[in-house]
This record gives C-alpha cells, structure tokens and sequence, in this order.
C-alpha cells in the first residue's frame, strides 16, 4: 500500500513540475516578446545562480564533513 502511495506522490510531483515549466517557459517568452529580457541575459544569470548555489552546496557538505569528523574524534573526559 505504501509503494502505490509513493507512486502517487511522484505522479502529483511531475505533474506539478511539468506545469511550473510550463509557467516558466510562458513567462520568458512574453518577457523576451515585449523586450524586457534577452536570452543571453537570462542564460547569464541561470549560470550565475548556478554557479552561487554549487558554491553554497559545496561549502555547506566541507562543513558537514568537517563537523562529521571533529564528532567522531571527540575523547571522552572519563
């Protein structure tokens, strides 16, 4: 019962994901259409965001990893 519950869960979560695409892509061509935005702006700043958020993902797994490692190095007192 629990794998069909699962597989209800995806279903609803692509079917969500393909209409938040669907937005997307609709609001980048008007916006492109009435000359507010230019593809190459918006590539610009997908690698831009890209690039921050690998950054923050990056930094946040060294300090879980350095977190991780003093844990288990710990001695105790007694």
């Amino acid at each position: 019962m629990k794998e069909v519950q699962l597989i209800a869960k995806l279903a609803d979560l692509q079917e969500t994901d393909y209409h938040n695409t669907l937005v997307l892509h609709a609001l980048i061509d008007l916006l492109v259409a009435k000359g507010l935005l230019t593809h190459d702006e918006l590539t610009a700043k997908v690698k831009e965001l890209d690039s921050q958020l690998s950054f923050q993902l990056d930094t946040m797994v060294k300090l879980s990893d350095a977190i991780s490692s003093r844990q288990t190095r710990i001695e105790p007192l007694l």
